[in-house]
């Protein structure tokens, strides 16, 4: 199984969102990326972002988890998304290290009809409606006192 994170920033209504054109149709996606073993996810989702924003990010908790099944073209996937809780600087599309043609800001309102990748533009329209937004804490490290 393949595991992407990603982070959600939002700001004045908007998301930040990087954009691509597959089959000549503009799609979406949430910034971050596949992890590499034995690499910590906030930590990816750090190095994700500065590599193809050339931004830092500070990384909250889980907001979202899906699963998106295999095929013939692509693994299994579990997609692990995280609140972004502050960027550090201006965002702008590295082409040197990703195919995004550019960073887009989608209004929240446009979500839940929005192709984004991950597929899940309703929730997150669903998640910013909402009074109570929960999140899932995410424990750094669950076997801190060692193996049993």
């Amino acid at each position: 199984m393949r595991v992407r994170v990603s982070a959600v920033y939002e700001q004045s209504g908007e998301i930040l969102c990087m954009k691509y054109v597959y089959g000549g149709k503009e799609v979406f996606a949430l910034p971050g990326g596949g992890v590499d073993k034995d690499v910590p996810f906030h930590d990816a989702i750090r190095d994700e972002w500065k590599e193809e924003l050339g931004v830092k990010v500070e990384v909250g908790d889980v907001i979202m988890l899906g699963e998106a099944p295999g095929d013939k073209r692509h693994p299994q996937t579990l997609h692990v998304i995280f609140w972004a809780t502050s960027v550090h600087g201006t965002p702008k599309v590295r082409a040197d290290n990703t195919r995004s043609l550019d960073i887009d800001w989608v209004p929240v309102n446009n979500l839940k009809d929005c192709p984004l990748y991950p597929d899940v533009g309703k929730q997150l329209y669903e998640y910013f409606q909402s009074e109570n937004r929960r999140s899932i804490e995410f424990i750094k490290n669950c076997m801190e006192r060692g193996y049993w």
